[in-house]
């Protein structure tokens, strides 16, 4: 019984370690396709490029949805989302979120009724994933004043779709806590004057961390949960929401406080 037992949870394993790679496989092919075939039907479609962006992002929504769906009907991955209704109606708010895996940012933006995303500059290059993001008119994270003033202009639009943002940068390493908050998401905040949306991430077992390669996968499925919290003012963080420096600093930790404090309850 032991034995057949064994043999079961061995070629579960192996089932799922080619599923995952059919998986990243699917999404690099996807990527190539929206770059390559959607965008420009979508182009040739209008020639408001407002338009033609929130067409695209609803194209990249709806294929991330699909490619989270079929991580589950494959038997990689379970998730389950608290407090949907406040991500799906979320407009111009910044929504800021830990980073434990690679897929929690595709989750997301599947969830997400509208959104603009950051992204670094791999992401922009990569001839996977360049197509997506550029004619989706995401913001590239280069490091630099531009940056923060194009996240600013984003938000600060007409009804302008939320800002989806991972103030650690990057994931967080495997068993370790929190990277230390990058001061961007502080700094738009406090510039642009919108609501702030936690988001909160657990993966359980932990995998697809930092340096985590795609088939070093846990011993079971992997279970996302979203916890979607209400909104912050930073008026109600700050006595003083001047932009400067020091103002910034003091959102940054408020904010890094306040997620360390919320993940350290939902453990």
């Amino acid at each position: 019984m032991l034995k057949k037992m064994q043999i079961k949870q061995t070629a579960n394993y192996i089932w799922r370690v080619g599923a995952t790679g059919l998986s990243f496989a699917s999404f690099g092919l996807g990527g190539v396709a929206i770059g390559a075939l959607i965008a420009p039907m979508v182009k040739l479609s209008s020639q408001d490029l407002d338009i033609r962006t929130q067409r695209t992002q609803k194209v990249i929504k709806h294929s991330f949805k699909g490619f989270t769906e079929m991580m589950v009907k494959l038997g990689i991955m379970t998730y389950e989302v608290e407090g949907l209704e406040k991500l799906q109606q979320s407009q111009q708010e910044l929504v800021i979120a830990n980073h434990p895996t690679l897929i929690d940012v595709v989750v997301l933006i599947g969830l997400m009724g509208r959104a603009n995303c950051v992204v670094k500059q791999t992401l922009w290059s990569n001839p996977f994933t360049k197509g997506p993001v550029q004619n989706a008119g995401y913001v590239l994270n280069a490091g630099s004043e531009q940056f923060i003033q194009d996240c600013v202009s984003k938000l600060q639009q007409d009804h302008a779709a939320s800002l989806l943002i991972f103030p650690e940068g990057t994931r967080t390493a495997k068993g370790e806590q929190l990277n230390d908050f990058q001061r961007g998401a502080a700094n738009i905040a406090l510039r642009a004057g919108v609501p702030i949306r936690p988001v909160l991430i657990t993966c359980t077992p932990s995998t697809l961390t930092k340096n985590e390669k795609w088939y070093h996968i846990p011993d079971r499925p992997f279970h996302i949960q979203v916890k979607v919290l209400d909104a912050i003012r930073v008026e109600d963080v700050l006595d003083d929401v001047t932009v400067n420096p020091k103002n910034v600093r003091q959102l940054n930790q408020q904010l890094q406080w306040f997620f360390n404090q919320e993940l350290s309850v939902n453990e």
